[in-house]
C-alpha cells in the first residue's frame, strides 16, 4: 500500500493520484498545444492582414504615379 492523504472522510492514494496525472496531462498538454497554435496562428494573420493591406496601398500609389505619367 502507497502513501495515504487523509482529509477525513477522504482518503486519497498516490499512487491513484499519479495514474490520474499520467493519464489526464496528455490531454492537457493536447488542449495547451491548441489553444498556443490557435493564438499564434490568430496573430500570424493579424499581421499578414495588416502586410497586405500596406502591400495594396503602396501598389495602389504605385498605379496611380504611372496613369500620372503616361498622361
Amino acid at each position: 500500500m502507497g502513501i495515504v492523504l487523509d482529509f477525513g472522510a477522504v482518503s486519497v492514494e498516490w499512487g491513484t493520484m499519479l495514474v490520474q496525472l499520467i493519464v489526464f496531462l496528455p490531454a492537457l498538454l493536447f488542449y495547451a498545444f491548441v489553444i498556443y497554435a490557435i493564438v499564434k496562428v490568430l496573430r500570424f494573420m493579424k499581421e499578414k492582414i495588416q502586410l497586405d493591406r500596406e502591400r495594396n496601398q503602396k501598389l495602389a500609389q504605385l498605379l496611380e504615379s504611372r496613369r500620372h505619367e503616361q498622361n
